[in-house]
């Protein structure tokens, strides 16, 4: 009798393992060759694969991009696209997120520093059918640093939520880029509600809001929002392909050392909440005023907006070559050389 009872233990033992090594196997990720996807699998693409047909990202399945580049015509994602960190995926037909009346959710996911560059169009469908069937949505996520290039059309369908949602680091930013024109399904549709999303439509915007986006357009130019727009962005609009240029110019800047030698004078003037010596601020060389605090800022003046060339309806309508200010529109401190304003960089300023 207790043998029967440790067979019986045992067998139960053999079925748990089994059990949990078929899930183990079925949690793994299938590797991504430009095959037909099923529902509820995951699918890993690790280097540059290029695939002739239209990709098809079923409900239920998710297609992960963990390095390298996926390469397509069309993609029609009803369920998941990740694009993980420093990975791309370029198309050179349209990509579709979500089915009009579906009822199920479905997404692209940028990680940071990946992009999503297409020749083509980007279709954001409405799953809900115009609201009719609330809470399922179709959206695109992007990272820190991440950029979205779009020299298609862009459409959004939806009246009910943001197309475009930002994941990343709170101080970052990621780009959302459209060379053609814009449209959206009217009343509250809005392009995003994170000011982290940097948009720039370079054509027409109809039935589309900008909700709390960082907006630059319509028909943007480097010139309407010079604090906005990316270093390696042509203002060609024929000009596709520019999102790796984009991300390589992300935080880049240079340092260099400073002047050596001796002073040639001492600072006289000085503004401190803080205990000094006496021989402050004589101590500090080659200043005019030193000002110091540890939990205090510096607030320069601010002013709701001046043009890159000065215009009539500037807040400052005499600059003086020298000046500085903080351009609220701009979200940027500006200085003028004589002719034009133009916002402090991270940059050589040979």
């Amino acid at each position: 009798m207790n043998n029967l009872f440790f067979v019986n233990i045992n067998k139960k033992i053999i079925f748990l393992l089994m059990f949990a090594f078929c899930t183990v196997l079925n949690a793994q990720c299938i590797p991504y060759t430009g095959q037909a996807m099923t529902s509820g699998n995951t699918y890993c693409l690790n280097g540059t694969l290029s695939v002739g047909a239209n990709i098809n990202i079923p409900n239920g399945a998710t297609l992960s991009i963990q390095s390298g580049e996926l390469q397509s015509v069309s993609i029609q994602v009803d369920g998941v696209l990740e694009i993980g960190d420093g990975t791309s995926v370029k198309s050179t037909g349209t990509v579709k997120v979500g089915s009009f009346g579906s009822q199920k959710n479905s997404k692209i996911k940028l990680g940071t520093k990946s992009f999503l560059s297409l020749v083509g169009s980007v279709i954001q469908e409405d799953p809900t059918f115009g609201g009719f069937y609330p809470g399922t949505t179709s959206v695109i996520e992007m990272g820190t640093s991440s950029v979205v290039e779009i020299c298609g059309t862009f459409t959004q369908q939806s009246t009910t939520y943001p197309s475009v949602e930002y994941v990343g680091a709170p101080t970052g930013r990621a780009y959302c880029i459209a060379k053609a024109d814009v449209s959206g399904g009217g009343g509250a549709s809005i392009i995003s509600d994170d000011s982290q999303i940097v948009t720039i439509a370079m054509g027409s915007v109809t039935g589309l809001g900008m909700g709390n986006a960082s907006f630059c357009g319509p028909n943007a130019t480097k010139a309407m929002c010079p604090a906005l727009w990316p270093n390696g962005l042509s203002e060609d609009k024929s000009s596709c392909g520019n999102a790796p240029s984009i991300i390589n110019e992300i935080d880049g800047f240079c340092t260099k050392p400073g002047a050596s030698g001796t002073p040639d004078g001492f600072t006289r003037f000085g503004i401190t909440v803080q205990q000094k010596s006496k021989s402050w601020p004589e101590s500090i060389p080659n200043g005019f005023i030193a000002m110091e605090s540890k939990n205090k800022g510096f607030v320069i003046t601010r002013v709701q907006h001046v043009s890159q060339t000065p215009q009539p309806g500037d807040a400052v309508t005499e600059p003086k070559e020298g000046m500085l200010l903080y351009d609220i529109q701009d979200k940027c401190v500006k200085l003028y050389n004589g002719s034009t304003w133009k916002c402090a960089e991270k940059s050589c300023n040979d």
